[in-house]
């Protein structure tokens, strides 16, 4: 039996690849996600690079590919069952521009913990050629929000 937790986290990414979710800036630069895996701690996918994230030299925009990582980074830390968290520090590093109507495949693992926080790493590397075109350190902080009845 498939876990509730990988469930919610698999509809939501499908939902975002289909260009709905609950922020537009991720719905429309992850619209089209291909899932291939996912499962506690880590996903896989594919994504065609559109002119939707080109910036003005034609190439995916930096900001995008962070959005990325952060997005599919957060996704893999909640797939671990554990509850909301929330981005505290994304380093990244791009190696290569990425051409409009190339396609990426992303990987997201959590590799740790250190008292509350978490880690994920997320590479992205060109489907062509496999070639690495950006990495990510995401570490991410239990979302301690209380909801109060006004």
């Amino acid at each position: 039996m498939v876990d509730s937790t990988i469930l919610y986290t698999t509809s939501y990414l499908e939902e975002l690849a289909k260009g709905n979710g609950p922020s537009e800036i991720e719905a429309l630069i992850l619209q089209g996600l291909e899932l291939i895996h996912v499962d506690k701690g880590i996903i896989r996918c594919k994504l065609l690079v559109t002119d939707r994230v080109a910036g003005e030299d034609g190439t995916w925009q930096a900001g995008a590919i962070a959005t990325v990582m952060d997005s599919i980074g957060a996704a893999a830390v909640y797939s671990t069952g554990d509850g909301l968290y929330s981005s505290v520090d994304l380093n990244s590093s791009f190696y290569s521009t990425v051409n409009i109507q190339e396609k990426v495949e992303i990987e997201a693992k959590v590799i740790g913990t250190n008292g509350g926080l978490k880690s994920a790493v997320i590479e992205i590397t060109r489907e062509r050629d496999g070639e690495i075109l950006a990495t990510g350190r995401l570490w991410m902080a239990p979302l301690g929000v209380k909801v109060s009845n006004l």
